[in-house]
């Protein structure tokens, strides 16, 4: 094998060849390898990925999580960066890239009832079920004003990332006038977290992340004044400093959309794709929705890496990852891990009988993602909608498959083309 990570390759992201990587990876009895490429040290094996992202090992810390994966060097060198870059260093870290007492207190004001993310499904229905059932309905009826013709829609664009955008931004607090600006902003952020980027690329994601940042500081800013019952205001109530807030809405708006609509465009092209029809016929059964959701977002992530940082050596089996090494953290390759999940690539609903593990899909430990619970219910909601409502939904790929973002973090699909 030769050891280098083809994930911004053209095709690296598709069914067959990442499964394909993965199996590589995991029969190679490495534990490690420095990517000629990117400079990552990738770990893929599952109790490796699960001890790195609990922080079993002191000498790994989550400080470099939401920093670029371009070389700072080269923001540096880039003038069409430097006002961006300005506003960002007063953005204080907030809860993937914060840690301790600090980490703490976002913790518990983000949980806090009532308003606040819930840890619990029950509460998470209780709390956020009407509005997503709502947003779901509306973005499938715009689609559905579409059926009158056979012409090929693109799903990404017409459901998924609108229904993500607009289902965080409304819990966040941001207008319904501001969602098509907090994709692009939500974008760029994403764009620097995965990515080596050109010089335009830098100006373009740096830009993004600056304008969501100073969106943000406006909405808190104004919720001060007049509050409301939105995420931004419960954060002021429970006594979150006005910048440090907003920061947190920031990490909330790009996590709560990217990583959901990837997740929801994999999940529908696995499901409209011959090899997944039969559980598109089996959203029928509302019963299985939950159980066949969970089993999508093993599978078919949205988020299938992430990032730490080794401040001391790190042992991983015969393997090392040298102090100031940059960890990609594989959380798609862990889930697929052939020593813990039987038959690691297919879709199956018996998997909790088996006590296989639970999958490292929203992370593990003290980072274990804040809004796991909305995304799940956000996911079986929209997938049993689609079903019910576009039932001979089929893809209109014009090859063999989609084409994915080039991308060390987040499996995208471009364009996902289907009729309805």
């Amino acid at each position: 094998m030769t050891w280098r990570l083809p994930l911004t390759d053209p095709g690296a992201h598709a069914p067959r060849p990442l499964a394909d990587l993965y199996d590589r990876l995991h029969a190679s009895g490495l534990g490690t390898f420095r990517d000629a490429d990117s400079q990552l040290y990738p770990v893929w094996r599952y109790e490796f990925v699960e001890n790195v992202l609990k922080g079993a090992d002191p000498g790994v810390t989550n400080a470099n999580t939401l920093d670029p994966l371009t070389p700072m060097g080269r923001f540096a060198a880039n003038p069409g960066t430097w006002s961006s870059l300005v506003h960002l260093v007063g953005v204080p870290k907030a809860t993937a890239n914060s840690g301790g007492a600090a980490h703490e207190a976002v913790r518990r004001a983000v949980f806090a009832p009532p308003g606040g993310l819930s840890l619990s499904p029950a509460t998470t229905e209780e709390s956020f079920g009407e509005l997503i059932r709502r947003r779901v309905a509306a973005v499938a009826d715009d689609v559905e004003k579409l059926s009158a013709n056979d012409d090929a829609v693109d799903f990404a664009a017409v459901f998924a990332r609108p229904l993500s955008a607009g289902i965080i931004s409304e819990i966040v607090g941001f207008a319904e006038s501001d969602e098509e600006r907090v994709r692009s902003w939500s974008d760029g952020q994403t764009s620097l977290l995965g990515r080596v980027l050109d010089r335009p690329g830098q100006v373009s994601g740096v830009r993004g992340l600056s304008d969501l940042s100073r969106a943000c500081r406006r909405l808190v800013a104004e919720r001060v004044r007049t509050p409301a019952e939105d995420m931004a205001s419960h954060l002021l109530r429970q006594g979150l400093p006005e910048k440090r807030a907003a920061a947190v809405l920031m990490n909330t708006m790009a996590a709560g959309y990217s990583t959901t609509y990837g997740t929801l465009l994999n999940a529908m092209r696995y499901l409209l794709a011959e090899d997944g029809r039969e559980h598109w016929e089996a959203l029928q059964d509302k019963e299985i929705v939950p159980t066949l959701s969970n089993e999508l977002m093993r599978v078919e992530t949205g988020l299938t890496g992430w990032k730490r940082k080794a401040k001391d050596a790190v042992r991983l089996g015969d393997s090392e990852i040298p102090a100031g090494g940059q960890i990609l953290v594989m959380l798609g390759a862990a889930n697929r891990d052939p020593e813990h999940f039987q038959q690691p690539h297919r879709i199956r609903l018996d998997r909790a009988e088996r006590k296989e593990p639970k999958p490292l899909t929203f992370g593990a430990g003290p980072h274990l993602c804040i809004g796991r619970e909305v995304s799940r219910l956000e996911i079986g909601a929209a997938l049993s909608v689609l079903r019910e409502r576009f039932p001979d939904m089929r893809l209109a790929l014009p090859g063999p498959e989609a084409d994915y973002d080039p991308d060390y973090l987040f499996r995208t699909p471009v364009a996902l083309p289907v009729r309805l």
